[in-house]
C-alpha cells in the first residue's frame, strides 16, 4: 500500500470531500495523511469531533488562531494579494497568493515524503505540484470548482484568476489523474488546457449518513423548505424563496437555513419577509452541522433548495452537495436551473423540478404542487430516495476513486505510469 497524502487550504470540517477520499482510501489500505489550515472559528471545534477515530492523520500548517504564525501568514497573503504588479517578477512569491498557507503545505508536504500527492485547490495545488516535480512521486488534483471560472461575468476575470489561470496551465499536465465534482466541470478543463477528460466524482455521502426508515410524508401541517450552506448571505437564491413564500400565503410554509448568517443578513431577510406580507415564524435560522450529519438532518424536512446562481461560469457548471444530500434524505427537491443542476435534475423524474433564477412565482407554483397534493410529495420524496440509495451515495461513487489511485500506482510500480490527464 501507498503513502498519500491530501493538501487544502481549508480545514476537515468545511471540506467534506477531502474527508470522505481519505475514509475511502484509508479504508483500502494505503497510509493517509491530510495537510490543512485553520478557517473558521466553528470549523475547529467541529474539527475536534470529525477527526476522532478516524483511520488517517491530519495536521494543520499556518498557524492556529491567535498564534504569531497564523497572524503572519494572514498579513503575508493579504499583502501579496494587494500588489499583483509584482507578480511577474517573482514566481513563489505570486504563487503564495492563491493561498494563505500555500508555503507552509509545501514545506509539510516535503517533510512526509509520499508517494502519491493530491491537491484540492489551486493554492494547495501549487504546493503539492512543486513537491512532486522535485521528489518525482505522483501529483493528482481534485477539482471541487471550475477555479478559474469563478469571476462574475459582469465584471471579467481579475488578476487572481489570470493567475489561477497560469497555475492550472502549469501544473494540471503534470498530473497523473484529475478528478472534478461535476460533469460540467470536468468538460471545463478538458476544453480549456486540452487534457484528456478528467473523472467526474460527485459530492455525494454515504448511505450509512442517512436514517435507518424512510420518514413518510405527513397528510397536514406546514410543507418544511431547507436549504444550507456555510454562509447564510445575500445573491444566493433566498430572496426568490422568502417572496414564493410571501405570494403564496395561503400555503403553509416554513423555511430552515443552516449556516452561519453574513453580518447583517438577517435583518435583510426579515425585512423582506415583513415588506411582503410574510410573517417572521415562517424563518428560521440554525447554526452550522458537521457535514456528515447533513443528511440525517435534512431527512426532518420536505423539500430541499438547490438555489445556485449561474453568475459565474463556475457556478453554472458546479453541482453542490445539496442535490446530493436531499436525494439521500428523502427530500423533494426544487432547484435553479444553472447548466449542471438542470441537467441532473431531468434523470429524477418526479423527484424535483428547476425553475429560473429570479423566477419566485415559478418556483411558487412547483411548491404548491406539493403543498396541495402531499399523495405527490409522497411520490417526489420516495423517488429521491430511491435515487440516494441507487445512484447517488459515496459508497457507488468512491469505486471511481479508488480505481484511478490503483492504476496509477501499479503503472508506478511497473515504471510505465503516465500523466492520464496529459494533453490528447
Amino acid at each position: 500500500m501507498a503513502k498519500i497524502c491530501l493538501l487544502t487550504p481549508t480545514q476537515p470540517s468545511i471540506n467534506p470531500r477531502i474527508v470522505k477520499e481519505a475514509d475511502a482510501l484509508a479504508e483500502a489500505g494505503h497510509q493517509v495523511h491530510v495537510l490543512c489550515g485553520h478557517t473558521v472559528q466553528w470549523a475547529d471545534e467541529s474539527d475536534t469531533s470529525l477527526l476522532r477515530n478516524r483511520r488517517w492523520t491530519c495536521a494543520y500548517v499556518g498557524g492556529n488562531r491567535g498564534s504569531a504564525r497564523r497572524w503572519w501568514s494572514r498579513a503575508r497573503h493579504g499583502l501579496i494579494r494587494r500588489f499583483p504588479q509584482t507578480w511577474k517578477l517573482n514566481r513563489y512569491l505570486a504563487k503564495g497568493a492563491l493561498a494563505r498557507i500555500t508555503p507552509e503545505l509545501q514545506a509539510a508536504a516535503f517533510h512526509f515524503q509520499a508517494d502519491l500527492y493530491i491537491a484540492h485547490y489551486v493554492g494547495a495545488l501549487v504546493a503539492a505540484g512543486e513537491v512532486a516535480r522535485t521528489t518525482g512521486a505522483l501529483l493528482a488534483f481534485d477539482s471541487e470548482d471550475f477555479e478559474s471560472g469563478y469571476f462574475r461575468y459582469n465584471a471579467g476575470p481579475g488578476p487572481i484568476d489570470r493567475l489561477t489561470e497560469q497555475v492550472e496551465w502549469e501544473y494540471l499536465p503534470q498530473c497523473c489523474y484529475i478528478t472534478a465534482a461535476s460533469p460540467g466541470i470536468a468538460a471545463a478543463h478538458a476544453s480549456k488546457y486540452g487534457l484528456r477528460h478528467p473523472t467526474s466524482i460527485l459530492n455525494v455521502f454515504p448511505v450509512a449518513n442517512r436514517p435507518l426508515q424512510f420518514r413518510e410524508t405527513s397528510s397536514a401541517g406546514p410543507l418544511k423548505l431547507y436549504w444550507f450552506s456555510q454562509t447564510i448571505g445575500a445573491d444566493r437564491g433566498l430572496e426568490d424563496v422568502v417572496r414564493a413564500m410571501a405570494i403564496s400565503r395561503d400555503c403553509d410554509m416554513q423555511l430552515c437555513l443552516r449556516g452561519t448568517c453574513a453580518a447583517g443578513y438577517q435583518a435583510q431577510l426579515e425585512a423582506l419577509a415583513r415588506e411582503n406580507g410574510l410573517a417572521p415564524d415562517k424563518l428560521k435560522l440554525c447554526p452550522p452541522a458537521l457535514a456528515e450529519h447533513m443528511v440525517s438532518i435534512s431527512s426532518e424536512y420536505d423539500v430541499g433548495l438547490a438555489l445556485e446562481q449561474p453568475a459565474s461560469l463556475n457556478r453554472d457548471l458546479c453541482l453542490t452537495n445539496k442535490i446530493f444530500s436531499y436525494l439521500l434524505a428523502g427530500n423533494a427537491v426544487a432547484a435553479t436551473s444553472t447548466s449542471a443542476q438542470e441537467a441532473i435534475v431531468k434523470t429524477l423524474g418526479p423527484a424535483g423540478f428547476v425553475y429560473r433564477p429570479g423566477d419566485y412565482e415559478g418556483l411558487a407554483r412547483g411548491l404548491r404542487v406539493w403543498h396541495d397534493n402531499r399523495a405527490e410529495l409522497q411520490r417526489a420524496r420516495r423517488e429521491a430516495w430511491w435515487f440516494g440509495s441507487n445512484r447517488f451515495n459515496w459508497d457507488l461513487e468512491k469505486k471511481k476513486l479508488l480505481d484511478l489511485v490503483d492504476s496509477v500506482l501499479m503503472k508506478q510500480e511497473t515504471g510505465s505510469v503516465a500523466r492520464s490527464s496529459a494533453i490528447a
